[in-house]
């Protein structure tokens, strides 16, 4: 039987990160399946993967959450965008936490195929 479990200290990465202090825009989503649009709100990436993001936030986020994520170079080149699951978050002092989040994919929509005559 092949355990999923990790240990402490094994690595869990599954993509390379860089660390890289750029502005992010976050705000929750959604919190134990129900929706709840935030406010944005502003801070800056610890490091980032193409699998996910590590950033500093005065929001105590929930693992298990969806938080919609915005990173973007001078405010015009998107380097991410979309929503992310709150997989840690370790507090900091009594306003700041780490917070790492996976990116979620979302499935394609389905299309009626175009028939041609």
């Amino acid at each position: 039987m092949i355990s999923s479990t990790v240990k402490k200290g094994q690595e869990r990465r599954q993509a390379i990160r860089a660390s890289r202090v750029i502005a992010i825009e976050h705000r929750l989503v959604k919190r134990n399946l129900t929706k709840a649009r935030s406010n944005w709100s502003l801070s800056t990436t610890k490091n980032m993967s193409v699998s996910g993001i590590l950033f500093l936030s005065s929001i105590p986020y929930k693992v298990g959450d969806i938080v919609e994520v915005s990173v973007a170079i001078s405010g015009v080149i998107d380097i991410a965008k979309g929503n992310a699951k709150v997989i840690r978050v370790v507090e900091n002092g009594d306003t700041s936490f780490d917070v790492a989040v996976k990116f979620i994919t979302k499935p394609a929509k389905k299309r009626p195929a175009k028939t041609h005559r």
